[in-house]
């Protein structure tokens, strides 16, 4: 009787085993080997820019499923989408190298902009599923680089450097006295 119920057990584990292995063998299974963008690092404020994203890398494919390459561009500041934009690869996605070409509006002001590069590859036009394979960051000068401004109004400006002058002199006499002694 014991003997029967670990029979049983074990024919029902080796049964879920060979579903469970089967179902995550199909499922495919991609990797990028290069991913490289090309942007300019500085624009002007509420300018378009290009943003290229050559992406490469291969699927385990059988030529059933399409296959397609997803870049979001996200501002990381908003954590907004700025730009999203798809190429397709095909049926065949053994090995592959696209260009994914994004278009984006820099913001209003000058600031430093912080962007983050989503790459995904989607698989049966999204339907099958859709794998994000990598993130970087990016970041563009938008407009000048802002310097410290000290506005001082011109009627303060000749009595702080005399006091400056003032110091400098008191600094000079101090130290000559002491060499003295």
């Amino acid at each position: 009787m014991i003997r029967r119920i670990t029979v049983g057990v074990s024919l029902l584990a080796w049964i879920l085993l060979m579903f469970s292995t089967s179902s995550v063998a199909s499922a495919s299974l991609c990797q990028l080997s290069n991913v490289s963008s090309s942007y300019p690092h500085q624009a002007l404020p509420n300018q378009q820019i290009q943003f290229s994203t050559n992406v490469v890398g291969s699927c385990d494919s059988d030529g059933e499923d399409y296959f397609a390459v997803r870049v979001d561009l996200v501002d990381s500041q908003s954590n907004s989408m700025s730009s999203s934009n798809s190429v397709p690869v095909g049926y065949n996605a053994n090995n592959f190298s696209v260009t994914v070409e994004n278009h984006i509006v820099t913001p209003h002001e000058n600031m430093t902009w912080p962007l983050e590069i989503d790459v995904y590859v989607l698989e049966s036009g999204g339907l099958a599923g859709k794998y994000l394979l990598r993130v970087d960051n990016a970041t563009i000068q938008v407009g000048n680089m802002s310097m410290p401004e000290f506005n001082l109004a011109p009627n303060s400006i000749i009595p702080l450097t005399l006091l400056a002058a003032v110091l400098v002199v008191r600094q000079r006499g101090f130290m000559q006295s002491r060499r003295r002694n």
